[in-house]
């Protein structure tokens, strides 16, 4: 996970969510606001608001931490929009902007569904169950919409699980352990693959442009080009296609699936590992992608 950039939405979309949210609030008793609340979210107070829907699914597709991939796995295809604080515990938050994260159908459905803790005061945890009106606002779930997950916890290139920070207050760690518990994080071997997996492409790309960027003539920077790679303008001087490269992998490294792994490499590889090193020194402007 991390965080994702801040966006608004037009005043449209965000009265369309304040009116359909000012009908919720307007039930007196818990029961009748989760009854109203998952009544609106399925009819979205009509046609007009499916399509308004439309618009906002798209305004999250825009946050996504790779092209259309769900920001808690970083791995599936994200279709669902997740209620952070879900629905059913927290109607107050049906219907807020900030509230909304677009996931894959595994982590919204088949592991977060409303699963639910609230930190108390006393940094104790206490699960919610279902008709159960939460004992504060306090959730256990890191919200990567307002919160940097970097904070938390930190992706262990050895394991390929994320470990929780030091440093952190008891609510804090519990924030981060039950989200890594709650999102199955951690136990997932397919996720623990595809890490591996994404670290080797990142320095493979590293280490490809390394190469473009050394090559001595135009014909060395084509053999080190992938058969992938997009067309460049070869009319071009040799400095400037290789300039016209190095934004190309810019721009594909830092929005390449599994950005938590290119955090740690950059955080902790860059600094510790030799063959890291060595890349980084030549490209030093890498570490701020």
């Amino acid at each position: 996970m991390i965080p994702l950039a801040n966006k608004t939405i037009n005043s449209d979309l965000i009265d369309l969510l304040n009116n359909l949210q000012s009908k919720i609030d307007s039930e007196v008793l818990f029961a009748e606001k989760v009854k109203t609340a998952q009544s609106l979210w399925k009819s979205k107070g009509g046609s007009a608001g499916k399509k308004s829907f439309e618009k906002i699914k798209e305004e999250l597709y825009s946050l996504c931490v790779y092209e259309g991939i769900c920001n808690y796995c970083e791995q599936n295809e994200a279709n669902d929009i997740e209620h952070i604080y879900p629905k059913s515990f927290f109607p107050n938050y049906t219907f807020k902007w900030t509230n909304y994260l677009l996931v894959c159908k595994q982590c919204n459905t088949a592991f977060k569904l409303d699963e639910c803790y609230c930190i108390n005061d006393d940094d104790s945890v206490a699960k919610v169950s279902r008709g159960t009106e939460p004992p504060n606002q306090n959730i256990a779930i890191i919200n990567p919409r307002l919160e940097d997950p970097n904070k938390y916890m930190l992706l262990n290139l050895k394991s390929f699980k994320f470990e929780i920070s030091t440093g952190l207050t008891p609510a804090e760690i519990s924030k981060a352990k039950y989200t890594l518990e709650i999102l199955h994080l951690d136990i997932r071997d397919t996720l623990l693959v595809a890490r591996r997996s994404a670290l080797r492409h990142y320095y493979d790309m590293l280490e490809r442009l390394c190469k473009i960027l050394n090559s001595a003539s135009l014909d060395e920077l084509k053999t080190n080009l992938s058969p992938a790679e997009e067309r460049f303008d070869y009319s071009k001087s040799l400095s400037e296609i290789k300039n016209d490269v190095l934004k190309s992998y810019k721009a594909y490294i830092s929005t390449y699936q599994h950005p938590s792994v290119w955090y740690s490499i950059k955080l902790v590889e860059s600094k510790v590992t030799p063959n890291w090193i060595k890349l980084f020194e030549k490209i030093p402007d890498a570490l701020n992608w």
